[in-house]
């Protein structure tokens, strides 16, 4: 085994042996959002990229505790093996990017006039996206023409479980293209077993025009770690007729800590 200091642009990776050789430590500085895992070899010569070294065994997909990781294993039996740290961003506990369909995604016209309705597809309004995020061929819109006036739509996500989690973040690519004064948006959180809101509407700024798509990222409530939620977008327009897109959605993550 390797004992030592592994630099990076960004991390510090240590081996040691604080016992004088029963066992191994590894520690590194860490951080939000991310998690590790450690890949070990005996025959880096045989195998020179990392990439195709092993994980070690149980050391995959550890949780981040910033600023500074640290785990102990017995010392292998190996007289020399490397290791090195693997870091990446936590995948997402719910993604969609909607090129499959609508799947369990359910709208909503509360307005009695139906001008407006959120669909899927290519977006395709007087002004605004011509696709979805990064080209792709789907995402919500309010209408995939111009929306229209006096609506008061919404756009329901499937029930996401955050069981087990004490935090979380929502991610989305939004493209605003509204009349810059009455028309509005919000995202909502709600408990699926009553639909009772959980925290605050988060207000979409619909004065905002926007030129591409632009991701947001977005802490959920502390109402709703631990429980099983709807995600919910709402879009209002005033009683003006506008040659305008409305609001787009794409690529909705939810990421659980």
């Amino acid at each position: 085994y390797a004992i030592g200091t592994r630099m990076t642009d960004r991390y510090i990776f240590e081996v040691n042996s604080p016992d004088g050789g029963d066992n191994l430590e590894f520690t590194w500085n860490s951080f939000a959002g991310e998690q590790y895992s450690i890949v070990s070899s005996d025959d880096p010569a045989g195998s020179p990229n990392p990439s195709d070294w092993a994980l070690v065994p149980g050391l995959e997909a550890i949780a981040s505790t910033p600023p500074v990781n640290s785990i102990l294993i017995p010392r292998p039996e190996d007289a020399n093996r490397l290791y090195k740290l693997v870091a990446g961003p936590i995948p997402p506990t719910f993604f969609d990017d909607f090129e499959s369909g609508q799947g369990e995604w359910t709208t909503f016209e509360n307005d009695p006039e139906r001008n407006t309705a959120w669909e899927l597809g290519s977006p395709s309004g007087t002004t605004g996206p011509i696709s979805g995020a990064g080209n792709s061929a789907n995402a919500w819109s309010t209408n995939l023409g111009d929306y229209g006036p006096n609506s008061d739509i919404t756009l329901r996500s499937p029930a996401i479980d955050l069981s087990g989690f004490s935090s979380a973040r929502l991610t989305f690519e939004v493209y605003r293209d509204a009349d810059g004064f009455s028309d509005a948006a919000v995202v909502r959180f709600l408990r699926v077993a009553d639909e009772g809101v959980l925290g605050n509407e988060l207000a979409l700024d619909m004065t905002m025009f926007d030129i591409d798509w632009i991701s947001r990222d977005i802490p959920l409530p502390l109402q709703a770690a631990g429980e099983e939620i709807f995600i919910e977008w709402n879009f209002t327009s005033d009683q003006s007729l506008d040659p305008y897109s409305g609001l787009s959605i794409d690529n909705v993550g939810i990421i659980a800590e």
